[in-house]
């Protein structure tokens, strides 16, 4: 999971930077920050996800 989120913050960064030189205007960071809200919006439900998993697993009786 930590390296979803380093891979997250990375390409945040990258695409900030990205945005910021070639942005004149702000419709670039706009975009930039709807898809980062998106991606957390992904990483939380993926988060959630794997503990409804764990929790499955660990009431299994074997």
């Amino acid at each position: 999971m930590t390296a979803v989120v380093a891979w997250f913050q990375a390409a945040f960064i990258e695409a900030r930077t990205r945005a910021s030189e070639e942005s004149e205007r702000g419709e670039i960071v706009e975009k930039v920050i709807i898809v980062a809200a998106a991606a957390a919006i992904a990483i939380a439900a993926m988060a959630a996800i794997a503990a409804a998993v764990d929790l499955k697993i660990g009431g299994l009786k074997l």
